[in-house]
């Protein structure tokens, strides 16, 4: 399907008389709304051969196009600073709201990508360990970028890749051991978390326990029946906490794995990795990759016991997931301290020939901190994610009575619990994967600023209006080329128009923050326009007509943003 932009734009690349490809490179939208819609620098590009200034260039293209007859697109050509402006025609926008409302949720979908599949791999966590703020992002950042693939007709295969048979695990069954008697039966996450952080304690005080812990690391890879069934009750305990703060946040996965499934066929990697001789066995006993001639870190896969790492393990997650799945692209989302690792990672498969590795990709984000510093298990300062996620619909919960609104007490819990929990996913979202997010969980449930409350707001107001039209029974025309748009209507429906382009780049990119920045925008011109302008009560009788297809669009395309985010819109605020 070709979008109203799309048209807009090869007219445009027409008129100048350049290929798609060559837009590219000379047509960008102007920061100033007096500069038009579109501008065109090839002018610059021009003038050394015409040996004429960008200004003569750019004034004889604008004459020559004006002079000829315009796309119905496109209003009118202007020349300025050098650049060929061009603005959109009240046919244009006309048809953009049209557009929108015809394709529903389908608007901005594409199906350029059809037939090609993806492994999402995201939120990670390590069983023994409490499901903490920090979790956050990967779990949402994850499923918002399946969601945006999923947009532009990818297949996506959503991946939970749980850490159970770590270091922690192994430490974890010698506290149980050890501190059995001492400490309260392991009923959820938290009373596993004083197990973590005492048997870290005793282990700075007596460094002899590491071999303890060790020892347990050699019978999980052995497969002892004992110890496996420990870790399968560490396992359902920490899932269950797990399942929880999934199900807080309405995320889903398709396949849920664990890195002992992975334990063999890890080992079997390292053999062929000293086969091909990339490997090296060195003086202590390890099992190493040779990466220092490729500008990396050397990369232990085998410890001196024979063991695995978490390392190793990675290299039979990839090989199985190709041969089962043979996607055309994987990405795994984790924290960027792991950057390293996975440069390690995708190197190494390189080098062991594996033609999916330059398919095989990371995106890293930065931490989320605490007001004191950064999160650490080890010594227990952690946030719980699903105490955090009660508190900021608390604080909705706050905003929510402050407006007295008619609710009974169950409508404002549920409200608040979308207000709260989508709040919580916008503030992180919104944030650029590489930057570290520091929490204000007052600040994000705010109506008003750049949240994702207040986008859920400018929603609940245009349905708002919208069901004021209905019990009028106001209709919405189809055909809305016959009316005149205003500096404030041109506003909202231009950005409609750019839904399309918005979804395409950042689920290219995966980078769910453009679709916030999207957002927010839209929310501002609608919101900018709602306050200049009247709908229901419109001026003049053949405005109303207009102005509802403008809200019935804002809604439809904010709706639809929001829930590629994973944030639902309550029906009043």
């Amino acid at each position: 399907m070709q979008y109203v932009r799309d048209k807009a734009e090869s007219d445009c690349l027409k008129q100048i008389g350049l290929s798609e490809k060559e837009g590219a490179r000379f047509f960008a939208s102007p920061k100033s709304e007096e500069h038009g819609d579109l501008a065109c620098s090839i002018a610059f590009s021009m003038a050394k051969k015409e040996k004429k200034s960008p200004k003569e260039i750019a004034e004889n293209i604008a004459l020559k196009i004006s002079s000829g007859k315009l796309p119905p697109s496109i209003e009118k050509v202007e020349a300025k600073e050098g650049f060929v402006n061009f603005f959109f025609s009240n046919d244009y926008y006309a048809q953009a709201l049209s557009q929108a409302l015809e394709l529903k949720e389908k608007f901005g979908e594409s199906d350029e990508w059809k037939g090609k599949k993806i492994i999402v791999e995201f939120s990670q966590p390590n069983v023994g360990k409490p499901f903490h703020v920090g979790h956050i992002r990967s779990t949402i950042l994850g499923d918002a970028v399946a969601n945006l693939r999923e947009s532009q007709g990818w297949k996506t295969v959503r991946m939970n890749y749980i850490g159970d048979s770590g270091t922690q695990v192994a430490k974890l069954l010698l506290a149980l051991d050890i501190f059995k008697e001492k400490l309260p039966e392991v009923k959820d996450e938290k009373t596993m978390l004083e197990y973590y952080v005492k048997i870290h304690r005793e282990i700075e005080a007596k460094p002899e326990l590491a071999d303890k812990a060790k020892a347990y690391q050699e019978k999980i890879e052995a497969g002892d029946s004992e110890t496996i069934k420990k870790v399968e009750f560490i396992r359902k305990k920490s899932y269950e906490a797990f399942q929880r703060n999934y199900d807080l946040l309405g995320v889903k996965f398709d396949v849920v794995t664990g890195e002992s499934d992975f334990v063999k066929i890890s080992k079997k990697i390292v053999d062929e990795a000293l086969k091909k001789k990339i490997a090296f066995v060195d003086k202590g006993g390890e099992t190493v990759v040779k990466l220092e001639d490729y500008g990396l870190p050397n990369f232990i896969v085998l410890r001196s016991n024979g063991t695995t790492l978490y390392t190793t393990r990675d290299l039979g997650l990839a090989d199985d997931k190709f041969e089962k799945y043979a996607f055309d692209e994987s990405v795994i989302l984790t924290a960027a301290e792991q950057n390293m690792h996975f440069k390690q990672v995708i190197k190494t498969l390189e080098l062991l020939g594996r033609k999916y590795a330059q398919n095989y990709k990371h995106v890293g984000f930065g931490l989320i901190s605490l007001q004191e510093g950064k999160l650490s298990t080890r010594e227990g300062r952690v946030v719980f994610l699903e105490d955090v996620l009660n508190q900021v619909s608390d604080y909705a919960k706050e905003e929510i009575m402050q407006r007295q609104g008619d609710y009974s007490k169950k409508e404002i819990s549920e409200i608040a619990g979308m207000i709260g929990i989508g709040s919580a996913k916008f503030a992180v979202l919104r944030i650029t994967p590489e930057k570290s997010i520091l929490f204000d969980l007052k600040k994000i449930v705010s109506f008003e600023g750049d949240t994702g409350a207040y986008a859920q707001y400018t929603c609940v107001r245009a349905e708002s209006i919208l069901e004021k039209a209905r019990e009028e029974k106001a209709k919405i025309p189809s055909d809305l080329s016959k009316f005149d748009f205003n500096r404030e209507e041109r506003r909202v429906a231009k950005l409609i128009s750019e839904y399309p382009i918005v979804l395409k780049n950042a689920s290219h990119a995966m980078q769910p923050h453009q679709v916030c920045d999207y957002i927010l925008k839209l929310s501002a011109a609608f919101n900018e326009f709602y306050h200049a302008h009247r709908v229901l009560n419109a001026e003049e009788k053949e405005e109303k007509p207009k102005r509802l297809a403008l809200v019935k669009a804002t809604a439809s395309v904010l709706e639809n943003a929001l829930s590629l985010l994973g944030i639902k819109v309550p029906e009043k605020m």
